[in-house]
Order: structure tokens, then C-alpha cells, then sequence
């Protein structure tokens, strides 16, 4: 048996290292605002790009000044007239993407890939005997979670612009919550491949439980800093 004052011991730096991982994330986050903020300044600032579209467009000129002539399928009915404005006006505008991927926001991506480390960091802690972490051990866990969240995200739309005119809490967690119904149990599928057996249903309910809380609340953390950084500057 373990004696008392060992157990202790084992708690106590447990806790000490658990700090120490949310501490390093609060100064991860308020960098990664930062930044974030810097690399926004930086790009309004740069003057506006010339369309290639208008750039090259023609000067006008004389035979734009008169309409010419269509033909119609019906000899009665009177010539249909098309100008240089109503063909310009039927060029079909490009939208913004629809699909985002990682690579829109590197940086939210990387503060999702170590909060699913930290998640991964405190189960191996928690089950070690000591309190030791095994960086193997804890890159492996997180491996399929990391692997089947960042390869969801362009179905789940967890890299789209955020939604500023909202409830900053309620739309970060909404938006999580789409991305970790569906990654989520594909990353405890992909655990129990590389295992080589399925995961128990107690390993289940602690993954899916403590993922959301631990990434929605990284989000949250993360665009609060955000905020105040744009709040501080302005």
C-alpha cells in the first residue's frame, strides 16, 4: 500500500503540474492574440489590389456607344438590345470560400492542437503511478483526436471567420460543438485501431466530456484575449 503522506505527495504534483500547463496556455493564448491582432493590422494596412478583371478591361470606345443588335428566335418581335453594361453586369461575382481549413488560421489550429495535448497530458498524468508524463505516451493519445479534428474542419467549419456580432461565449462553444460532435468520436475510433482494441465506454465519456470542455473553453479564452488586445489598441 501507498503510504499517506506519498499519496499526498503524488497529488500535490499532479496539481502543480496541471498549473503549470494552464499557466503556459494563458501565456500561449495572450501571445497568439497578440500576434493575431499584429498580422490583421498589418494586412489592413496594405493598399487595396486592382481587380485583374478591371485592370485589362478596354478603354471604351465608339462601337461601345451604340447598342448592337441580337437576334430573336421570332421574326415579329422587335431587336432585343445588349450594352456593354448589361454584359458587364452579368459576370457572376465570386462569393467568399465556403470551405475553410486549418491554414486560414493557423493559430486558433495550433491552440486547438495543444489543447488536445493537455487533454491527453492530464489522462496519462492522472493514470501514472508518480505523476510523470511520458511524452511519447502523451503525443500518441493525442494523435488520432489532433488528427481526425483538423482533418473535419473544412465539413465542420471550425476555421470561418467568427461572428463578432454575437454572443462571443454561445457562438464559440456553437462552433466548437459542430466540430467535436463529428471529430471526436472519429478520433476514439481511430484510438481503438491503434490499440488494437475498443476503448472502453468509461474512456468514452471522460474523452467526450472533457474535449468540449477543454476546447471550447480554450476558444473562449483565446478570443476573449483577442478582443481585449483589439479593445487595448483602439
Amino acid at each position: 500500500l501507498t503510504p499517506p503522506h506519498t499519496s499526498l505527495k503524488l497529488k500535490i504534483i499532479t496539481m502543480a503540474r496541471s498549473g503549470a500547463l494552464l499557466s503556459s496556455l494563458l501565456l500561449l493564448l495572450m501571445a497568439a492574440a497578440a500576434a493575431s491582432f499584429t498580422a490583421t493590422s498589418a494586412f489592413a494596412t496594405l493598399p487595396a489590389r486592382i481587380p485583374l478583371s478591371t485592370a485589362t478591361r478596354p478603354l471604351p470606345s465608339l462601337q461601345h456607344a451604340y447598342p448592337a443588335p441580337v437576334a430573336t428566335s421570332s421574326s415579329s418581335s422587335p431587336p432585343l438590345y445588349l450594352t456593354q453594361n448589361d454584359k458587364d453586369s452579368e459576370i457572376p461575382s465570386t462569393g467568399d470560400p465556403t470551405i475553410y481549413t486549418p491554414l486560414d488560421r493557423p493559430l486558433l489550429a495550433i491552440i486547438d492542437i495543444i489543447s488536445l495535448t493537455i487533454f491527453a497530458a492530464i489522462g496519462k498524468s492522472s493514470h501514472s503511478d508518480d505523476g510523470s508524463l511520458d511524452l511519447i505516451g502523451v503525443l500518441t493519445t493525442a494523435f488520432p483526436f489532433i488528427t481526425a479534428w483538423l482533418a473535419t474542419s473544412p465539413l465542420t467549419g471550425i476555421y470561418s471567420p467568427d461572428d463578432r456580432d454575437n454572443n462571443v461565449f454561445a457562438s464559440t462553444a456553437l462552433k466548437v460543438g459542430k466540430g467535436w460532435i463529428l471529430a471526436i468520436p472519429i478520433g476514439i475510433a481511430l484510438r481503438g485501431v491503434i490499440k488494437g482494441y475498443v476503448p472502453p465506454v468509461p474512456f468514452m465519456i471522460v474523452t467526450l466530456i472533457s474535449t468540449l470542455v477543454i476546447l471550447a473553453g480554450v476558444r473562449i479564452l483565446f478570443s476573449v484575449a483577442e478582443d481585449f488586445f483589439v479593445e487595448l489598441v483602439n
